[in-house]
């Protein structure tokens, strides 16, 4: 019956997965309510308001089915509750697989797991959100069936398959938190080399076989629908990566993670608290791991210590895998959720930590660990819900314009015959707040900053269509051409002049933003 077997299932649950689950619930929606009861939409939401999430072009043939669970309707209550379910289902999932004993190192997991600022520029694309969240639940659990069963690796490696079938970027956190994994092995277990090997040598088969199996089932799908891989993010160029791409791919890591941890000391920004938190983590990181590495003596014996530097070495590649999967990739903010492994690394060094620790190293960095992690939380608290009012304001500038747009349209003699519309260059709606102080003030979250969501001349249909309820068809790309190249085009004046708005071919409206190259 089903109430013996929630019985068992009630009696099998440790508190300390009850202390991990409700922590990261009641944390995430705290953090996260202003996004999941408001409508922000940025340029991809336009059209996703009701999307089937069939990117299979995109390589990403399981996120159809991971986001039909909340309809495939852009519903950001349902979504957003959702997405902080399947983060406390993670956060369960780290302390299953590093056994977290402390509530406070619990609670600490959990806040970052929720708060991280890739999970804030994740729910700037609401619509998709709660798929992607999910992708990184498979992604650690698939670590915790590695480290759990004798066959563990086999079953890990469907859920690396449909995590990266989801967003490729889960292949960073799969590797990811499989390498944290068995740097924690180096420093607290007993293992022996031999034993350690075997570790990473079944590690290796997760990925591998995880890897493989996305590649074909990625195939069959393609074959089916006769579809051609998408240009995007270099997906056309998988595996076209050169040895002369490698040294430029490796100072990409490193700006991307000076950028990440410590913008405001290296690249002119104003040093925020968030750079100022970092500075003392790292610090704080050093000093706690230097001390268990002596106090464990893991430096005597040979073999661990090399393991331990190759695991610390291979971490940025982790983190930035895609960039030597494809010469033409990139990394942007939903990408990094590995990163937080910086700061949840330094919460299982406390963890591990004695209640009475001797030395008084370990009293100085786990008080530290836990001030600076608690502010860390709370900062990136603050980023987020900065980022949700920066679309909040980008919400009502882009529809305050709209309605500008369609009274200009509605002036126009030609009114009754219009059926298209097209515009040229993007508009400008320039305002300190959004444009400098808000961007110089958070890092760069993918989604959520800028002036306007215009992204494409097709946004500005697809805006009038789904808000203000005034269809107009796009362009050809042909249409457009002609449109470029004629005289009447090059006499048009810049908007907001009288003549920036116009009709060509009697049904099809014209606005001019900006030159383009072609009358340049």
């Amino acid at each position: 019956m089903p109430e013996k077997v929630f019985e068992r299932l009630k009696n099998n649950i440790q508190s300390e997965w009850k202390i991990a689950f409700f922590s990261a619930m009641i944390i995430g929606l705290l953090t996260h309510i202003y996004a999941f009861t408001h409508r922000f939409p940025n340029h991809d939401s336009l059209h996703n308001l009701h999307s089937s999430q069939a990117m299979v072009t995109s390589g990403r043939f399981f996120l159809s089915p991971a986001t039909a669970i909340s309809s495939f309707f852009d519903l950001p209550w349902i979504i957003g509750l959702l997405s902080i379910f399947f983060l406390a289902l993670a956060s369960v999932s780290l302390v299953i697989l590093f056994n977290i004993r402390k509530k406070i190192s619990i609670v600490l997991i959990s806040g970052i797991v929720v708060t991280f600022p890739s999970v804030s520029a994740t729910f700037s694309y609401i619509f998709t959100a709660d798929g992607y969240m999910m992708g990184i639940f498979m992604a650690i659990l698939s670590v915790v069936l590695l480290k759990k069963y004798k066959y563990g690796f086999l079953y890990g490696a469907v859920l690396v398959c449909l995590s990266v079938a989801i967003y490729q970027a889960n292949l960073s956190v799969a590797l990811t938190f499989t390498t944290i994994w068995l740097i924690h092995e180096i420093l607290y277990s007993t293992i022996t080399f031999k034993q350690l090997i075997g570790k990473i040598i079944r590690a290796i088969l997760m990925i591998g076989i995880g890897m493989v199996g996305y590649l074909v089932v990625y195939k069959i799908f393609t074959r089916i629908f006769t579809v051609q891989i998408s240009s995007y993010q270099g997906l056309d160029k998988v595996g076209s990566l050169t040895l002369a791409d490698i040294p430029r791919r490796i100072s990409q890591i490193i700006t991307q993670l000076k950028t990440f941890f410590l913008r405001g000391f290296m690249d002119g920004y104003s040093i925020n608290f968030l750079e100022m938190l970092n500075a003392v983590v790292f610090i704080t990181l050093i000093v706690a791991a230097l001390t268990v590495i002596i106090k464990r003596l893991v430096y005597k014996n040979v073999g661990k210590m090399a393991m331990l530097v190759i695991g610390i070495a291979s971490l940025p590649f982790s983190y930035y895998v895609a960039y030597f999967v494809s010469p033409s990739a990139f990394y942007h903010m939903l990408m990094v959720f590995g990163l937080s492994s910086v700061y949840i690394f330094l919460i299982l060094i406390y963890d591990r930590v004695d209640e009475m620790p001797k030395l008084a190293i370990e009293r100085l960095s786990s008080w530290a660990t836990v001030i600076v992690l608690a502010c860390t939380i709370f900062n990136f608290a603050l980023i987020a819900n900065i980022a949700y009012m920066n679309m909040e304001l980008r919400h009502e500038k882009s529809l305050s314009f709209a309605n500008r747009l369609v009274d200009r349209i509605e002036q126009l003699d030609e009114y009754p015959e219009i059926e298209k519309l097209t515009v040229f260059g993007n508009v400008k709606l320039y305002s300190q707040l959004t444009s400098e102080i808000i961007p110089n003030q958070i890092p760069e979250m993918t989604g959520s900053v800028g002036e306007v969501f215009f992204y494409k001349p097709y946004s500005y249909n697809e805006l009038l269509d789904q808000f203000l309820g005034y269809s107009l068809q796009n362009v050809s790309d042909e249409e457009r051409d002609i449109i470029e190249q004629s005289k009447e085009f090059n006499d048009m004046g810049i908007w907001p002049a009288k003549d920036s708005v116009r009709v060509f071919n009697d049904d099809t409206v014209v606005v001019k933003f900006e030159e383009t190259e072609t009358n340049q």
